[in-house]
């Protein structure tokens, strides 16, 4: 069986107000064919489909058009199941309108009470895979929900071995969620794991995923991401997953392609004692976001990929990694003087999406016209003034209390910006704005 491991569409984002619709449809596009030609059985969505909870009307359309297409889609002669996520971008009550009236390979897994009842997908020659989906859990909001499952789920395993109501609060007790993303997850997990074990008793051989849209220690993060801190803590422990049953982990969130290690303990000292520790990955997102997703050196598309992934007999093979091909243009990030930058930085990369930053010791006249004329998308501008010396950098501010006019804080402002006094044009234009100034005060106090 075949699955495709995507994450972090965020369909509608713009970047540094540039529309990023186009590039998201070539990518979408380019993701459409990938799975006819790979064959590929199951597309997993791990969350932010859209990038804001209440998605542009060209974001929807271009969703539904694609969303569409792939919920028609048929492989190896059976319909292509599709599983979405919300992400912490997405609304999950709007990302679910409607789920229980979609097709039947259309999974919209938004609802925290489905976390414990997986998606089974049959294969052709008779194998199965369970596909366990968690929404983004708000620590704040998903503890209620959890902690009643938790609760229930507790009462039912141990109602007939358990008659002492001390050792039942006990037992509740250490079933407490606590706010944090480790304690939401760590609580899924407890649910997941035991519906898994059930599964495993009945069929020893099957295969099973997570989908989770979470912060996994270990793991690089990116400038696109939102800070999904709670409590002081945004992260959950790899070491979580050990012997969680799982053959892969499917993880959302985090813009940059990587691989997570997760750690494999004795079964008596994980949390679970299960006899599988899963493979983990980000997907990343299909487009990059931010300047630190650029590549060295730059390439179309900065280098985002998506996950195949080959399940049979009760084993997963090694991840393919695959390059998604959406025509982004290549992000750089480049450095150097202002003779650099209008040089030979613009002869090689006139044509990118560049943030640049200028090494000076004052802002030269004109300088962002000039970048703008050498560059054709110079999206980020920015001046180091880290060269100047150190009798530059300990000046002192104008002191109020000995300036005899407004020209001496005028001219105090220079030399504490610019490490000198202004030049003979320099104070002609600053006494010209300060006359402008009280002429325009005079005007104000006379109506």
């Amino acid at each position: 069986m075949r699955v495709l491991h995507t994450s972090d569409w965020h369909i509608g984002r713009r970047f540094k107000g540039i529309d990023l619709l186009e590039y998201q449809r070539k990518a979408l596009e380019w993701l459409i064919g990938l799975i006819k030609r790979e064959q590929v059985d199951v597309l997993c969505v791990s969350g932010d489909v859209y990038d804001a909870p209440r998605p542009s009307a060209g974001a929807v359309r271009l969703f539904n058009e694609m969303f569409q297409r792939l919920g028609l889609m048929e492989v190896n002669g059976h319909p292509l199941h599709i599983i979405f996520t919300p992400g912490n971008h997405d609304s999950a009550a709007r990302l679910g309108f409607a789920a229980a009236l979609m097709l039947p390979n259309v999974h919209m897994r938004c609802d925290i009470a489905d976390i414990a009842t997986p998606i089974m997908v049959d294969s052709a020659d008779g194998e199965q895979l369970a596909i366990y989906a968690l929404p983004y859990l708000d620590p704040d909001l998903a503890r209620p929900a959890l902690q009643g499952l938790l609760n229930s789920a507790d009462v039912l395993s141990s109602s007939a071995k358990v008659s002492d109501s001390a050792e039942s609060d006990k037992r509740r007790e250490t079933n407490t969620i606590r706010r944090s993303h480790e304690g939401v997850i760590r609580a899924a997990l407890q649910l997941i794991t035991a519906d898994l074990a059930a599964r495993r008793k009945a069929n020893p051989k099957l295969n099973a995923m997570l989908m989770a849209h979470a912060f996994v220690s270990g793991a690089t993060a990116s400038d696109s991401e939102r800070n999904i801190t709670v409590g002081g803590v945004d992260s959950v422990p790899a070491e979580l997953f050990s012997n969680s049953g799982l053959d892969y982990l499917a993880l959302g969130h985090l813009h940059r392609p990587q691989k997570i290690t997760i750690p494999t303990k004795p079964t008596t000292e994980s949390q679970f004692h299960l006899d599988r520790t899963p493979q983990a990955r980000y997907s990343g997102s299909l487009l990059a976001y931010s300047f630190s997703e650029s590549q060295t050196p730059p390439v179309e598309g900065n280098g985002k990929s998506v996950v195949l992934l080959d399940f049979t007999d009760g084993h997963l093979a090694k991840p393919r990694i695959m390059p998604v091909e959406s025509g982004e243009p290549p992000f750089v990030q480049i450095k150097g003087t202002m003779d650099d930058v209008l040089g030979p930085l613009a002869e090689q990369y006139r044509n990118m999406w560049v943030s640049i930053t200028v090494q000076v010791l004052e802002l030269p006249h004109g300088a962002y016209q000039k970048i703008d004329r050498a560059y054709t998308h110079a999206l980020e501008k920015n001046f180091d003034y880290s060269q100047r010396t150190q009798s530059q950098e300990s000046r002192k501010m104008a002191d109020l209390k000995q300036a005899t006019d407004e020209m001496d804080v005028l001219r105090d402002f220079v030399k504490f910006s610019l490490g000198r006094t202004p030049t003979d044009k320099e104070e002609r234009v600053l006494r010209d704005a300060m006359e402008t100034v009280r002429k325009n005060a005079g005007k104000e106090v006379a109506q």
